[in-house]
This record gives C-alpha cells, sequence and structure tokens, in this order.
C-alpha cells in the first residue's frame, strides 16, 4: 500500500510564517521538482547536515519507509507539527551511528553499538538548533540492564532502548529518531563530492575486529567518505572519547555548510540514493519537509553544539551532574539552571495513579527545578495543565514542552510559581513508562 504524506494539525498560533516565495510553492506541491526543493532545504537539521531531508523524495515517490521504524511515535496530540508545513513547539530528535563488529573469520556479527549518539533539539521559539554530543563511553544505568556504557544500550534493545536510557539520563524527551548504518555517512560525503576539514595532525591507527583502518596527514583536505569516517572515528589520543566527538562535530558542521550550496541541487540523486539505503527513522514525510523548512531559515552561526562535560576513565566518561543539568536547561528547556533553581513548582496528582505524581517530581528535580509540594489533587482530571502562578512564562513554557503539552494557563495565586496538574492523558502520552515505573 503507498503511503500518503500525512496533513498533521495543531491547534495554536504558529510560530513563524512562511515567506511569501514558499507560500508560492505550495500551490506547486504535487509535483516533484516541488518535493526536491523542500528536501533540499531539509538537509541540515538532522546531525547538522548529514542529507536526513533527502530520506524524503524516495518515500514520496516509493511510499514507504526506509528501514522499519521500531520506536513508537508521540501521539497525533503532542506533536508540534502544523500544516501547511509550520514547526510550532520544540522537537528533540536522537541521531544513532551504530558501528560494526568483525569475528575472527572476518564475518560482520549481528552485534552493533551505537558509535554516535546526539541529541539534536530544533527551537522554533528562539529560532535556533541545538545539537548535543553524548560521548560513547558514558557511564549510565541501562534500565532493566543496569550499569554500563551508554552505547550497550543499542546492543541490548536497539533505538528504543537507546532512546529510554538518553532520556533517563537527560531527564528531556525524546520524540524521534534517525538511525544510521556503519557506512552511512561515508557514502553521503562521497555522493557529495568530499567535505573539506582540517585534520589537525597526523593520525594513523588500525582495529582490524572493529573493521577501521586510520591514515590521515594533517592540513586542510578534501576528504573522501571513507577518510571522513577515519577522521571522525580517530579517538587514541589523549583527548579519548571528547576528541572524537569534537571531530564528529566538525564533520557535520562542514558537512551542513557545503549542503547548503546551491550547487549540490546537481547531485541530489546520488545523495538520495547514498541516504536511502542506510536510514531508519519514525519521522513522517510531512514532519521531515517541516523541520526542513525551519531549517532553512537558520543561519550556520543559529546552530549550537556542546558535549556532555565529564572526567574521562580508563573505560567511562563520568558526567559532571552539575554542568549536564546547565548544559540541558540551557539548550532544551530555554532557561538558565538559576532561574530553575529559584522557582517554586507544586505537583498534584489527578490521574487517578498512585504515585504519577512523584514520579513526574522526580523527573522535574532530576533537571534542576525545586518541587516545594506534591499531593494529590481535589479532583481527577483528563488532561494536564500548567498553571503559572507568578509570571514566568518562560519556566512554565519549558515544563509545558516537557510534558508534551499545549500553551500554559495563567491564574494569578499564592504558593507555588508553577502548579503542575498531572491527569490521565500524561499515561497515554508514555504507556510504557509509566508501567515500567510502576512496576
Amino acid at each position: 500500500m503507498n503511503r500518503r504524506p500525512r496533513s498533521i494539525s495543531v491547534s495554536g498560533k504558529p510560530a513563524w510564517r512562511l515567506p511569501a516565495s514558499f507560500q508560492r510553492l505550495r500551490a506547486l506541491r504535487g509535483r516533484w521538482w516541488a518535493y526536491r526543493y523542500w528536501l533540499l532545504l531539509a538537509l541540515p537539521v538532522v546531525a547538522l547536515g548529514t542529507a536526513v531531508g533527502l530520506y524524503v523524495y524516495t518515500v514520496t515517490h516509493s511510499g514507504t519507509f526506509t528501514g522499519s521504524a521500531v520506536a513508537a511515535r508521540p501521539p497525533a496530540s503532542a506533536r508540534p507539527f502544523a500544516w501547511p508545513l509550520r514547526l510550532t513547539g520544540r522537537v528533540n530528535i536522537l541521531l544513532i551511528g551504530v558501528d560494526v563488529t568483525i569475528s575472527e573469520r572476518r564475518q560482520v556479527l549481528p552485534i552493533a553499538r551505537s558509535d554516535t549518539l546526539m541529541l539534536v533539539s530544533l527551537d522554533p521559539q528562539r529560532a535556533r538548533i541545538n545539537v548535543l554530543s553524548i560521548p560513547r563511553d558514558t557511564f549510565t544505568v541501562i534500565p532493566r540492564f543496569g550499569p554500563d556504557r551508554i552505547n550497550a544500550a543499542y546492543a541490548a534493545g536497539g533505538p528504543r532502548l537507546t532512546i529510554q536510557t538518553v532520556e533517563d539520563l537527560l531527564g528531556v524527551p525524546v520524540h524521534y529518531y534517525v538511525k544510521l548504518g556503519p557506512s552511512s555517512f561515508g557514502q553521503i560525503v562521497d555522493a557529495m563530492g568530499g567535505v573539506e576539514v582540517d585534520v589537525e595532525k597526523d593520525m594513523t591507527y588500525t582495529d582490524w575486529w572493529a573493521n577501521l583502518y586510520i591514515d590521515l596527514k594533517k592540513g586542510r583536505q578534501l576528504l573522501s567518505g571513507d577518510q571522513a569516517m577515519q577522521y571522525m572515528r580517530f579517538r587514541h589520543d589523549e583527548e579519548g572519547d571528547i576528541g572524537r566527538v569534537r571531530r564528529q562535530q566538525q564533520v557535520f558542521l562542514a558537512i551542513s555548510q557545503k549542503i547548503r550550496s546551491p550547487a549540490m541541487i546537481l547531485s541530489s540523486p546520488r545523495l538520495l540514493q547514498a541516504f536511502v539505503q542506510h536510514t531508519q527513522t519514525n519521522l513522517s514525510v510531512s514532519e521531515l519537509i517541516t523541520l526542513g523548512v525551519f531549517a532553512a531559515r537558520l543561519r550556520i552561526p543559529d546552530i549550537h553544539t556542546a558535549t556532555l562535560p565529564g572526567e574521562t576513565g580508563p573505560i567511562y566518561v563520568y558526567l559532571d551532574e552539575a554542568q549536564m543539568r546547565q548544559i540541558v536547561a540551557e539548550m532544551f528547556l530555554g532557561v538558565n539552571s538559576q532561574t530553575l533553581a529559584s522557582t517554586a513548582v507544586e505537583v498534584l496528582n489527578a490521574s487517578g495513579v498512585p504515585g504519577l505524581a512523584r514520579q513526574t517530581a522526580q523527573r522535574l528535580e532530576r533537571l534542576g527545578f525545586r518541587i516545594v509540594r506534591v499531593e494529590a489533587a481535589a479532583q481527577l482530571a483528563q488532561t494536564t495543565t500548567v498553571i503559572d502562578r507568578t509570571g514566568r512564562p518562560e519556566v512554565a513554557r519549558a515544563l509545558a514542552e516537557l510534558l508534551g503539552r499545549k500553551p500554559v494557563t495563567y491564574e494569578p495565586g499564592s504558593g507555588a510559581d508553577i502548579t503542575i496538574v498531572v491527569a490521565q492523558d500524561l499515561i497515554a502520552l508514555d504507556p510504557v513508562k509509566v508501567s515500567q515505573k510502576r512496576n
């Protein structure tokens, strides 16, 4: 059965309007070249220009998604997309790049770990894209499996468990994901004619178990796809995994700059072919195009990158919790950690599920919110609400986004600065996680 692009409507005022040139294109959206135009605008969205938008063209014509989306999509009421092609709220997308393991017989084993983890946040309120890199050796607790490096989550449970692990670590929701195979970046770089990178030093390393052979010379140069992958995977110096993450960001920014060139239009068929063979996502066609329209309005300075800070040991990277909270607050909530700590929040349970308000409060405390009261509401409610009591719209909006809610209600009152009424729809938002937390 052919899958047609879906129009997703969300109530509320759009964060921005399409320029006149885009409005004219709407009349042409039934033609293939109009879709290609939107696709080229979408390229910088995920992983800073790894050509995620190219996926849309093939889906539109073949009627199928690439791979199989094994992680659930947010419910329609929680998707911040509106027709025509408007992004109405923050979207967090997890980019998962997987590695390959080679056996003693030189065969590829069906066991893969996430070699790259980046959480990309598109923020229409502040017109920016934030990209947080998570070191692959980050020490964390993988749900149902226990303490380990975060890259082990993919081997244990694929994208679904990886998403849950990242959400538990950072405390923010992951709405969508894009998974790329071991050679995805290399194929894309080759299709676009290489990428220019300043290699800071000579790099040599061989690991046949990981099918990794690195041989690069110092200096600014045009890297092929294989060379770009070598540069991104090198971590055998004093920087270790942190240096590898920095190089990934450097390559992604270089790709993002090149992919915006009008000359890349001529390379789009090869880019499409390279991308479609190596991706898996739970984003729909219309959602991908909407993200592309949003990204097209931004400049390179509007893309901000950071890496989770921590201390690198012989096996793990141990995160600095205080610095992590500060980075997460600024990149994914749009407020600073001092503001969160000074805001008094009360959580009322109107869901009928014992302990749900406490679970919500604990999650918010992990992010740095100051919880002053958790108790049962006077009556049950079907809709979760965030109430601003003392005029703190930025914090209230951040809370609403975290909980997948609609715009904030303002009701002056005494006591807490913000009241959260947890209702039955919060259970429906993610029934799997709620069930796991109750057991």
